[in-house]
């Protein structure tokens, strides 16, 4: 048997010894992985969101060799390369809408499951698994430059404490199963980060900088990509740089120059296709001014009716919007609005005195461009939200902080001095697990929510039924529908949003505008169920009420054959009976 002094021997050695170190990391290790296993095996029921399918059917066509072209048409497209004088049946396929690198990260993780095609057997499409996977892995390594980060910022301790409360977020691994690129931005914003400590470090020290300038721009033009709402962020990342280092204005160009190198010839592919480098997306703006932005996108034309007075009046509503739900926003996390608190805190160490005001910058900016854009949320998800972002450098000031005051005026400073060291180590690490308790309750509260979870977002999307379409749907035909991001994603069909008025619709059918007959229309709850009666009969949907309530006149329309697709709510018309005729 093992002498008492033998135990007390190997105790102190699994705590304070060589082994701790490791035994910590293997305990990190595993709970980062049980987590992923537990939110992807339990919480994931499939993409949740149109960016998130928009994109991953754009990822699908590059892995194709066809590149960034669509099968989700949006009627403002045909306006603008009207406008502009292109050739609408070749160019609208060519996307102009959103951001490249996801797209393209996409393709790369499609190319694991090679040509699987979404069938009605399958409850979760494979592909969505896969491209939720990435996304963890994505989720995974930004914790890694974080901890190198807070390293530098403050101490190995705190950094290990940071990195655990933000993956202990619920709010991140739920994003993390959106399909949206926000872990691709998280990753890309650290490194960024990590570069710009890099230079400033280089700074204080006399050493060269200009290797990280150009990665600072690198990093900041690969977030464009990724987002453009990043760019935002990037101006006073800019005026600092002008500011700040030496020699000054030549280090600013140099990162400015950077950044143009790596986003401009996007810009200029957006310009040779649709004639504006902005693309679709920069209507994104015009989102809550007279319409929602789906009520932009579904018009030809942009109704000329706006002043900038509405568009400020749109901007300060947003603003209030966004601080009535800042808790919300960043996480739910106790520690990370802390950081504000530690902006009147005097930091003894330069670099992590600057880190805060610039980062305090780079959110400000944020802000601004979320509430120029907005935060529309689908499924509890919103593609523009970077406040997440900030997540895990708001921890670290916010966490810093509250040791900082927990030692010098909470009495623990006394204690340490006359009350037993062991004691003091009591009291301090039952105050860190409740810190840790109160920022992983949404966690905690999702982990022992084992009731039955939908194997899909219904509503809207039943993604088996969806799929049918494929085989419905020839290749060259079209089907005008609310929600054309799932058909092309799960039906991988050509797909038109519905147009605002019944007669442009028509036109586009009877002038085959778009090179292709629109045999098809597929209604869901978007444009029916999910909105009052008052909505769709006065709402963006209603010039198409009638046939949304299932009282269209079949003489007058020329889709006339009617199919449910899996519910009373989801009805496919054609022009005939496409069920019978592919004999599904």
């Amino acid at each position: 048997m093992p002498s008492e002094a033998a135990i007390q021997k190997a105790i102190h050695t699994l705590e304070m010894g060589k082994l701790a170190p490791w035994l910590r990391r293997a305990l990190f290790v595993t709970v980062i992985f049980a987590l992923a296993t537990y939110y992807l095996l339990h919480e994931f029921n499939g993409l949740a969101t149109s960016q998130a399918m928009d994109q991953a059917q754009i990822g699908r066509a590059i892995v194709e060799g066809h590149g960034w072209h669509t099968k989700f048409i949006r009627p403002l497209a045909v306006g603008e390369l009207q406008r502009h004088g292109k050739e609408v049946t070749q160019a609208v396929w060519k996307d102009t809408y959103n951001a490249p690198l996801p797209p393209l990260i996409d393709a790369f993780v499609l190319l694991l499951v090679g040509n699987a095609k979404m069938t009605s057997k399958d409850m979760i499409y494979s592909a969505d698994h896969v491209i939720a996977l990435i996304s963890v892995l994505f989720f995974i390594c930004s914790l890694g430059v974080l901890y190198l980060i807070a390293v530098q910022l403050f101490d190995q301790f705190l950094a290990r404490l940071a990195c655990g409360l933000v993956m202990i977020c619920d709010m991140m691994w739920r994003y993390s199963l959106s399909g949206l690129p926000q872990m691709l931005l998280l990753l890309l914003f650290l490194l960024t980060i990590h570069a710009l400590i890099g230079a400033i470090r280089a700074q204080y020290l006399g050493g060269c900088t200009w290797l990280w300038i150009a990665a600072i721009g690198l990093g900041f033009g690969l977030l464009a990509l990724t987002h453009a709402l990043t760019i935002w962020m990037f101006i006073p990342v800019l005026a600092f740089s002008f500011l700040w280092f030496k020699p000054r204005g030549r280090v600013a160009l140099v990162m400015l120059g950077v950044f143009l190198l790596t986003y401009a010839p996007w810009l200029i592919r957006n310009y040779k296709v649709c004639g504006n480098p902005c693309g679709l997306a920069i209507y994104s703006a015009l989102d809550g001014i007279n319409h929602s932005e789906a009520g932009h996108m579904r018009r030809f034309e942009i109704e000329a009716d706006f002043s900038p007075q509405m568009l400020f009046h749109k901007m300060r509503t947003n603003l209030v919007a966004q601080l009535n739900r800042i808790f919300e926003y960043l996480g739910w996390s106790f520690v990370a609005p802390v950081f504000f608190l530690s902006l009147l805190h005097s930091f003894k160490r330069p670099l992590t005195a600057l880190m805060r005001w610039l980062l305090l910058a780079m959110w400000i900016g944020a802000v601004l461009g979320m509430a120029a854009f907005g935060l529309s949320e689908e499924q509890g998800f919103a593609a523009n939200q970077l406040h997440l972002l900030f997540v895990p450098l708001l921890t670290c000031y916010g966490l810093g902080f509250l040791l900082m005051q927990w030692s010098h005026h909470t009495g623990l400073a006394f204690l340490s001095t006359h009350w037993p060291k062991q004691t003091h180590l009591l009291l301090r690490n039952a105050g860190l697990t409740l810190l840790f308790i109160l920022c992983g309750l949404p966690t905690l509260f999702t982990l022992r929510s084992f009731s039955f979870v939908s194997s899909f977002h219904w509503p809207p999307y039943m993604p088996p039924y969806i799929s049918v379409l494929h085989d419905w749907m020839k290749p060259q035909e079209i089907t005008a529908t609310d929600m054309p991001w799932a058909v092309a994603w799960y039906a991988d069909r050509r797909a038109l949003w519905l147009p605002t008025t019944i007669k442009e619709f028509t036109n586009l059918n009877d002038y085959k505008t778009l090179g292709a007959p629109v045999n098809g229309l597929y209604l869901t709850p978007i444009s029916g169920t999910m909105n009052t009666m008052g909505d769709i009969y006065s709402g963006e949907y209603k010039d198409w009420s009638r046939i949304v309530l299932h009282i269209w006149d079949v003489n007058t329309f020329p889709l006339h054959a009617a199919t449910l697709l899996g519910s009373p709510e989801c009805v496919f018309l054609s022009d005939h009976d496409r069920r019978q005729s592919s004999g599904k």
